[in-house]
């Protein structure tokens, strides 16, 4: 662990092991950012430099899972111990707090609350974890650090009592590498098209959007809808809508160079969400000169403020809408939707994000568990 500050937080980054989605590109960045001030990063029970990978990671991954749903569920798994850090700990991911002792003088990477918000869209054993840890998080009051202001307020509607030692957002950083990249065409993909990304499930409502572009008869005219993204719960369904809708694209979880081609050709963004914690794809479309159309309401409109698009996206005929919008805006709303997207996405940068982690671990060490905050009085965005 060369290069690691002695004292300061102990990072857990276990859901590296088990994920590639935006929460893995959170962690990583943060650990780039702000890594000389933390000490060891732990991946379950085990410091490393790296995460575990192949066979030995998907066993560290599997003995973390049984070891948080015995905590859940009970079971033999259930007596294992949590560990007991010698430092503060923060957990890049809520769901490690199962897995390990938490104390006030903690801080948890929190992306939304949405097992608690909208239990409809997860599987049931998924809710009950989230719960008790959420009520843990809550009994227990350590630092909590949200990716979005609508997750730091859906934290405080769903668990009013917590008293938090310290409760800020910082928002990610857009991925500058993909735009850095040299772009690498999809096979067989031409012509027009409108571009979803974003794993691939319920809570994203592919289905509802594949819906609305079937209503819209963009196919038709010969555009595409291309889907791109891993698999969520919800995602046969979606799966199955794709393949009887004319003009839809499934793809699976591209490279990074096939997605810097797919940013850079699409003509549309679209991402009726029914639940986010923050969005990056938006703000990554966005940075590639892409006009969403997103949730009214969402953290999504928050990313993308009001340059973007905005539907309900329980509406089918208002997705469809927008979807023909994107194809037919001409130039000149184009442009100007353009500039205050690109404004609203200024705040996303990895510099500021950098400079706000760092500020973040150091007063949060200064502050130590004693902090008392006036109840639903939140900090400004990366304060």
């Amino acid at each position: 662990m060369e290069g690691r500050a002695d004292t300061g937080f102990d990072i857990d980054f276990s859901l590296a092991v088990h994920t590639r989605t935006g929460k893995y590109f959170i962690g990583r960045d943060l650990i780039e950012a702000a890594g000389d001030l933390a000490g060891r990063t732990y991946y379950w029970i085990l410091a490393r430099d790296e995460p575990p990978t192949g066979l030995f990671g998907k066993v560290i991954g599997r003995l973390q899972h049984l070891q948080a749903r015995g905590q859940v569920e009970g079971g033999p798994w259930g007596w294992l111990p949590r560990r007991n850090p010698s430092r503060p700990l923060l957990h890049l991911d809520p769901f490690t707090v199962l897995t390990a002792k938490l104390r006030r003088s903690d801080a948890i990477l929190c992306h939304d609350v949405g097992p608690l918000t909208h239990p409809g869209l997860f599987d049931p054993e998924i809710c009950r974890a989230y719960r008790r840890i959420y009520d843990e998080i809550a009994a227990v009051g350590p630092h909590v650090v949200f990716v979005s202001q609508a997750s730091q307020r859906a934290f405080e509607a769903v668990l009013p009592d917590a008293r938090l030692a310290s409760s800020r957002v910082i928002y990610p950083a857009i991925r500058a590498d993909i735009a850095q990249r040299d772009a690498e065409p999809v096979p067989g993909l031409e012509g027009p098209f409108l571009l979803s990304v974003g794993s691939i499930g319920a809570r994203k409502n592919q289905l509802g959007s594949i819906a609305a572009f079937a209503r819209s008869g963009l196919s038709a005219r010969g555009v595409r809808y291309v889907i791109c993204g891993g698999r969520e719960p919800g995602y046969e369904a979606a799966a199955a809508a794709a393949a009887r809708t004319p003009g839809v694209v499934l793809l699976p979880y591209v490279t990074d160079a096939q997605l810097a081609w797919l940013y850079g050709e699409a003509r549309g963004f679209v991402l009726a969400s029914l639940l986010e914690g923050f969005g990056v794809p938006v703000a990554e479309a966005i940075s590639r000169g892409l006009v969403p159309a997103v949730s009214r309401g969402s953290v999504l409109h928050e990313v993308a403020g009001d340059g973007a698009m905005l539907v309900d996206p329980e509406n089918e005929a208002d997705i469809a809408a927008a979807m023909v919008a994107l194809i037919d805006m001409d130039a000149a709303e184009r442009q100007t939707r353009l500039r205050l997207l690109t404004d609203a996405i200024g705040r996303f940068s990895p510099a500021r994000f950098a400079q706000a982690w760092r500020q973040a671990l150091t007063e949060m060490l200064k502050e130590g568990p004693a902090a008392h905050p006036v109840p639903g009085l939140a900090p400004e965005p990366g304060r």
